[in-house]
């Protein structure tokens, strides 16, 4: 009774053994003794031989997200900059992937070399001031070239796609950053500088053409005064003449009495001769 016990034991461990599921987010190459015989792909229960002879190798077929670390680089006037990338990377041959890495983290080490050094490459060719210009969101995009080249290496050396390759950052190493952003403010200064003295210079210029246009409105102005005031003084003469010529002697009264109103006024004392002239035109006498 014990040996078929045994037997049935043994024999249902070798089942269970032989028995394994795949995963829909997963993929699987079984190994017989190390040695890739197999890969699964579709989901579900597979049957392999016993350990040790085969052995399952899981890998999530799913996309990830590598987070490159920090690397500094040179740009073609030898300015080091700081950057920082990420990409997209998900299992598509996991038989090489497992005969070329066998690990993610590996893979991901890999991974992250292979695209600082094909970044390094890329900006080598440019020049700092474009990186760091204002338009540099648009001038510090990667190259199409880099993201096929990565796939490429990717896909034929590790067995992974990359989906892909983009850059998050682009800065300047930390003990670099004080002495070149003091280049930038001094640059930035003497732009203003130059701005503010061609708008002085142009102010100056709008100031005396606007000083010499008020002249020449003001001397037309006094011309034209002086015109209208030789027409009324004209004018004036020409009125006394008539007055004169209508009755001398009441224009020679009148013309007193206006000489005597504007040397008097209500505080005014006045001495004058009683046979004088003046004493006669104030009574009304006409000599």
């Amino acid at each position: 009774m014990r040996r078929p016990f045994v037997m049935g034991v043994v024999l249902a461990a070798l089942m269970a053994a032989s028995v394994y599921t795949v995963d829909a987010r997963q993929v699987v190459v079984v190994t017989f003794f190390g040695k890739p015989v197999k890969t699964v792909v579709e989901p579900g229960l597979q049957l392999r031989w016993p350990w040790p002879l085969h052995q399952v190798k899981r890998y999530d077929k799913r996309t990830r997200l590598l987070a490159v670390p920090p690397a500094e680089v040179l740009t073609r006037d030898k300015k080091n900059l700081v950057v920082e990338a990420f990409l997209l990377w998900r299992v598509v041959d996991p038989k090489r992937f497992l005969e070329a890495v066998g690990d993610a983290r590996i893979a991901e080490t890999q991974l992250s070399d292979l695209v600082v050094s094909r970044i390094a490459s890329a900006l080598g060719h440019r020049e700092f001031g474009e990186l760091m210009s204002t338009e540099g969101a648009e001038l510090a995009m990667l190259p199409p070239d880099l993201l096929s080249g990565v796939a490429e290496v990717g896909r034929s050396r590790l067995g992974i796609e990359v989906i892909d390759v983009r850059l998050r950052s682009i800065g300047l190493p930390l003990q670099n950053e004080q002495s070149i952003y003091e280049r930038m403010r001094a640059e930035r200064s003497r732009i203003a500088n130059a701005y503010r003295s061609e708008g002085e210079e142009r102010a100056a210029t709008i100031r005396a053409e606007a000083d010499r246009q008020a002249a020449e409105i003001l001397a037309g102005a006094d011309q034209e005064a002086m015109g209208v005031r030789a027409r009324a003084d004209g004018r004036a003469a020409k009125i006394y003449g008539e007055a004169y010529d209508a009755d001398p002697e009441f224009y020679i009264f009148m013309r007193k009495l206006q000489t005597a109103q504007a040397l008097l006024d209500e505080d005014s004392v006045l001495v004058i001769d009683s046979d004088g002239p003046l004493f006669k035109t104030l009574t009304g006498g006409i000599k």
